[in-house]
């Protein structure tokens, strides 16, 4: 008889699991207030999988995923560690809230893939989901996406995956490249820079084996790196943003690094009172401060290669991130430093062009 295959089931809070709550005459939802509510209502879908797996449920926390933080993080990453390097199990699920799912995700993939690229440990598959609806709800996705995710870990162990994925409606992204494009649409995560990883239909679901890490590959055993920096800050660029704004925030202390979600393809005011190069030279060469170029437009990138003032902005000292997501950048930068990995501006421009994860194409040289 075949022995059944182990998956580690995590309840990580979300409106997946949330329940309606009256709070000042107004019914809204809310985490529930007992957690064994939501596996209750899970019950009847892992007795569903029953015969195939051995499923293992465990609460990490009901909160909203709004109010997640590095330290939510660091409780995932360890017991994802343990459950492969310790327990034997074959497969872990989450489920996540959707406001925050992808910075979770991104955050996975980088500590379990860990800080020598192209040396992952992560030898199963990790799968995150949530919904726009809690479970309870009729005619929402929380079901539905919450058997698709014991489906895409059939799969992804069926294949031998070694990565973290989310599944999401009919998609099966990778994890360190997915963002939200969505609070009401089901089909409400997205990886617009690349393709998705798998498809879920009519006919099953269906993971591209060359668009996701394998454990053929892996290393023996997962080599952690689970910290993540603090004093990283994100400005949106827009017309008339006040170079000295930009500049105190620096020179105030406490930020180590700087993120610019940019006009373009990493293109900012060149010109004028508004001129926001002298700020990045005097913040990179003055102050040591890393300036990171992102694009804040879904599936663009920044790379300078195109405008003069993105050129410019390059030349004074800014580190262009190329097609990762900003969700990727803010994460990466923090994991890069509390990690160790990064210490000096050199470190970060080519640490920002390779890829731990699968969170950036990294560019021909």
């Amino acid at each position: 008889m075949t022995q059944k295959k182990k998956i580690l089931f995590l309840y990580n809070g979300g409106t997946i699991g949330q329940v309606p709550t009256e709070m000042n005459g107004i019914i809204v939802s809310a985490p529930p207030k007992d957690a064994s509510i939501f596996q209750h209502a899970v019950q009847p879908i892992i007795e569903k999988f029953a015969e195939k797996f051995d499923i293992a449920y465990e609460v990490v926390t009901t909160k909203e995923s709004s109010s997640m933080t590095p330290q939510d993080w660091e409780k995932l990453i360890f017991r994802i560690k343990k459950a492969q390097d310790e327990e034997g199990f074959d497969a872990v699920g989450i489920a996540h809230g959707t406001d925050t799912l992808c910075y979770t995700a991104t955050a996975l993939a980088f500590a379990l893939h860990g800080p020598i690229a192209g040396q992952s440990g992560l030898r199963i598959p990790v799968c995150v989901t949530g919904s726009q609806n809690p479970v309870y709800q009729e005619g929402g996705d929380g079901r539905f996406n919450l058997e698709n995710m014991f489906r895409t870990l059939e799969q992804g162990i069926a294949m031998g995956a070694g990565d973290v994925l989310i599944n999401f409606w009919n998609r099966v992204l990778l994890g360190c490249r997915a963002i939200k494009v969505s609070e009401r649409a089901f089909d409400a995560m997205q990886t617009p820079a690349v393709l998705d990883v798998g498809t879920i239909n009519s006919r099953g679901i269906i993971i591209d084996p060359d668009k996701v890490r394998l454990k053929k590959n892996a290393a023996e055993k997962i080599q952690l790196a689970p910290k993540f920096g603090r004093g990283v800050i994100s400005f949106e660029l827009t017309p008339g943003l006040d170079p000295n704004l930009l500049l105190s925030f620096i020179t105030g202390g406490g930020v180590s690094a700087m993120i610019l979600k940019s006009l373009g393809e990493g293109n900012v005011c060149a010109e004028g009172a508004y001129n926001l190069i002298p700020v990045i030279s005097q913040a990179t060469s003055d102050y040591m401060t890393p300036i990171f170029m992102a694009s804040r437009f879904i599936g663009g990138t920044a790379d300078s290669a195109v405008d003069a003032s993105g050129m410019a902005a390059i030349q004074a000292g800014a580190i262009a991130c190329l097609d990762s997501t900003d969700i990727a950048i803010d994460i990466k930068v923090r994991w890069l430093a509390g990690n160790g990995i990064c210490s000096t501006i050199e470190d970060y421009k080519r640490a920002m062009r390779t890829s731990y994860c699968g969170e950036v194409t990294e560019p021909i040289e």
